[in-house]
């Protein structure tokens, strides 16, 4: 499979059009934040499958309190960014306009409690599109052809207000990541992966994602540092496991210039995410350690069901 870029930069493969075509063809946008101040953590995903006719999402928010969500399908309609109250509005280059009004659900409990949630908060990218073709070679994207043929990542500043059963929470200067991407996106072909970032201020950010198949490894992503994405080729992930569940994780993220970023992580709290029959998605707000820096973000752990 030959990679090129197209003119406005994007990824192009050989043979896209014939993926187009597959019946697992999808395209997904997912953004997350996290208010320090009052430790709100949000993550949401819109994803179309649109040879299948199904259009799918979730959200979640998390807090010291409580986790709650909502995960859904339906079938394909005019409105691909638009589902189950969730709503994405692209404002200009790099700023969307984010928005729920339903209800949500603690999945944990038997019986599980009602949160009414409304959302309004407007995203601003702080750095430029990583694409994660400048971190692979054309083998390592034959291998993640079954997840996402194209990939891109940005971080960014979020702001503007939460309501949880009536109660204003305001989102100041809370920090995130959005992913979007486009490919064959069948959930149980991966052995397992791992897509982590952090924000330790405006100016410094990381994301990175190991895929794990049956050929090997695929690691990507990118370490944003001195006004620059520096594209990550290599993670060494070392993770701690409690109950089944990650709790701590050391990683060294190894960028095209040789740099090396040593990061430690530690899970603050999480929300699980069932996607099929094989696969569970956990989401977890972690806290990173780098170079005396604290960051919050969230470490996404896709693994086979206990």
């Amino acid at each position: 499979m030959n990679i090129r870029k197209s003119v406005e930069g994007l990824i192009v493969m050989d043979g896209q059009e014939e993926l187009k075509n597959h019946e697992e063809w999808n395209e997904s946008y997912y953004f997350n934040f996290y208010d320090r101040k009052n430790q709100v953590t949000a993550f949401m995903r819109i994803g179309n499958k649109v040879n299948k006719n199904e259009k799918s999402m979730f959200f979640f928010l998390m807090t010291p309190q409580q986790t709650a969500g909502i995960k859904l399908e339906t079938p394909c309609d005019d409105k691909p960014l638009s589902i189950a109250g969730l709503e994405y509005q692209e404002l200009g280059p790099g700023k969307w306009n984010l928005q729920f009004n339903g209800s949500i659900f603690n999945p944990l409990e038997k019986v599980p409690t009602e949160f009414k949630v409304k959302m309004d908060v407007t995203w601003q990218a702080l750095n430029p599109v990583m694409d994660y073709v400048d971190c692979v070679d054309e083998k390592q994207a034959e291998m993640s052809s079954n997840v996402a043929s194209e990939h891109y990542e940005q971080f960014g500043r979020a702001q503007g207000i939460i309501e949880i059963d009536g109660g204003s929470f305001p989102v100041e200067e809370a920090l995130g990541e959005r992913d979007l991407s486009r490919g064959v996106r069948e959930w149980g072909s991966p052995k397992m992966w791992m897509w982590i970032n952090s924000e330790f201020s405006p100016e410094e950010a990381f994301n990175v994602t190991k895929l794990s198949t049956d050929e090997g490894d695929v690691d990507a992503g990118y370490f944003y540092t001195n006004s620059a994405n520096q594209p990550l080729v290599k993670s060494d992930i070392d993770v701690k496991f409690n109950h089944g569940i990650p709790s701590r994780f050391s990683m060294v993220l190894y960028d095209k210039q040789g740099s090396q970023y040593p990061v430690e992580g530690e899970v603050v709290r999480m929300g699980m995410v069932p996607v099929d029959e094989q696969m569970i998605l956990i989401e977890t707000l972690s806290k990173y350690q780098w170079e005396g820096k604290e960051g919050y973000g969230i470490a996404e752990f896709l693994v086979p069901k206990p």
